[in-house]
């Protein structure tokens, strides 16, 4: 384990899996430009160790992440120069988080708020505890949102209940946000990481060079037209085609057995 002021790094080579905690809980972890640096450190470090598959993301205390530090933006002596510091700190680790060739999960261990719903939604996928609730809260303080949760937000729920949640400050609780298809699964608090855990071994099983096509594919998608997508289809299957991790699995596959991948 690697602690920072605000973080916590757990690195786990032989299951190919990174842990990131956000550790700072008497606040609910909720985001500072110091924290920030901290965690934009931490995952440019993890996209770039090609040992690791998968990175998950979990909070320490009773909340995964409350949003900004709101005593920090009532102390800002000029709140439009404060902010534009900490969003471009918070897009810079959205972007790190899409652009990865590891596949993310958000191990969601209790109150999701704000920018913390954006980092949430960011993630490939989300796994929440019983007691976990989520919400935007921006407009609620006269802030228009940030951290991709006008991007992401409305492809997961709809138009219609981002609306609600965006505008009308609507929050979810655990059993809702599976519902709406915000989170994947939902575990009591006591199993939340194991299933985090046991859902990263999964995917650090799978063919990484593969998976990060395929990641990007789907990042893609949401701007290309049909006819430029295809042709990136088409350029991602035939370079894929070319990998021993492709040998590896139609060998896999006529053997009757489980593939053994190594992103060749």
């Amino acid at each position: 384990m690697v602690n920072y002021e605000n973080l916590e790094v757990e690195i786990d080579p032989p299951n190919k899996i990174a842990i990131v905690y956000l550790n700072r809980p008497t606040q609910l972890n909720a985001f500072n430009i110091k924290y920030l640096e901290e965690l934009i450190f931490v995952l440019k470090k993890i996209s770039k160790d090609n040992r690791l598959q998968c990175l998950i993301l979990t909070g320490r205390g009773k909340a995964f992440c409350a949003g900004g530090d709101v005593v920090e933006f009532r102390n800002a002596e000029q709140p439009d120069e404060f902010m534009a510091s900490m969003v471009s700190r918070l897009h810079e680790g959205i972007k790190i988080l899409k652009n990865m060739s590891q596949l993310t999960v958000a191990a969601i261990n209790g109150s999701c708020f704000g920018a913390g719903l954006g980092y949430a939604t960011a993630c490939d996928f989300r796994i929440s505890s019983e007691n976990a609730t989520f919400g935007c809260a921006f407009t609620r303080i006269g802030l228009s949102p940030d951290s991709s949760t006008t991007f992401h937000l409305p492809k997961l729920v709809g138009l219609t209940l981002a609306n609600e949640m965006l505008f009308l400050n609507r929050a979810l609780n655990a059993e809702e946000a599976l519902r709406f298809n915000l989170v994947n699964k939902i575990a009591n608090p006591e199993t939340l990481l194991g299933e985090a855990k046991k859902l990263a071994i999964q995917i650090s099983k799978g063919a990484p060079i593969a998976f990060a096509y395929t990641k990007k594919l789907l990042k893609e998608s949401y701007t290309n037209d049909l006819e430029s997508h295809l042709e990136k289809e088409a350029e991602s299957i035939v370079k894929t085609a070319g990998t021993e991790d492709f040998q590896e699995g139609l060998k896999a596959f006529f053997e009757k057995r489980n593939a053994d991948f190594k992103g060749n």
